[in-house]
């Protein structure tokens, strides 16, 4: 049984997307795969970024089903909000679930318009680029004026999760994979540090990202290197630790 919601301006797409089992893995050309497929896709001369996600484990096929929107969903909902916001992000176009008869998800897609963009920001990290020190103090300010200071928060905000593109007066950044967000976190504008202990840079460029977000706050850069590497150690330290601890039983849960 199929579920879906479609912007209304991309209605006259439903009937391609109806069948979108049959021609996801011959069309387009895939340019991530690993749990999940995202390809770029072109319908009716409009460039699409479609993402399949990959099937849930047995404990999330029950809390999908019953307890929590899907993944596909809360990426079209919390792209809607981001755009709201004025915060960008590609355009949503569709999410759709496929449901055996129990009600439980056995494929679901999340698409959207496909952004241009110069590069990810996994470009700038560890990279011999010119610009690299404009890049991150233009990306300090943002996370700040635009994300934290509104309360927004991307729990995902790795490298890959953020497109880089050019402009006149500064760079400028837009967010993709938004299944997980959080609205509304008046604490990050004490904690804003947190939100970006995933990003992986040096130490030195680490640095320069604190140094530039206390300076977007007029705070004490020094305080704010404190801070951020604070909270990448432990990031680190406890990611490792769960690791450790769960991989004797991650092959209890079936991948599929």
């Amino acid at each position: 049984m199929l579920h879906y919601n479609i912007n209304p301006e991309y209605k006259s797409l439903i009937k391609e997307f109806r069948d979108i089992k049959t021609w996801f893995h011959k069309e387009g050309t895939t340019i991530y795969k690993i749990r999940n497929e995202i390809k770029i896709i072109e319908i009716d001369r409009l460039r699409l970024c479609v993402k399949s996600f990959g099937r849930p484990n047995i404990i999330n096929k029950f809390v999908y089903a019953w307890l929590r929107k899907s993944k596909a969903q809360r990426s079209f909902i919390n792209s809607e909000k981001l755009l709201k916001l004025g915060i960008e992000t590609p355009e949503p176009i569709a999410w759709l679930e496929f449901r055996d008869r129990f009600g439980f998800i056995t494929h679901s897609y999340y698409i959207s318009l496909y952004q241009e963009h110069a590069f990810t920001f996994e470009g700038v990290f560890g990279k011999d680029l010119a610009a690299r020190e404009d890049i991150i103090r233009d990306f300090a300010h943002y996370a700040w004026e635009q994300l934290h200071l509104k309360g927004v928060e991307h729990l995902d905000l790795g490298q890959g999760n953020i497109l880089v593109r050019p402009h006149a007066e500064r760079w400028h950044f837009s967010l993709v994979d938004t299944n997980r967000m959080r609205f509304n976190r008046k604490k990050l504008r004490r904690r804003g540090f947190v939100n970006l202990r995933r990003l992986g840079g040096s130490p030195i460029e680490m640095s320069m990202l604190a140094n530039y977000y206390a300076e977007a706050k007029n705070k004490n850069p020094f305080w704010g290197i404190i801070q951020l590497s604070f909270y990448k150690l432990r990031f680190q330290t406890l990611r490792s630790l769960r690791k450790a601890i769960t991989k004797p039983f991650i092959y209890l849960l079936p991948a599929h």
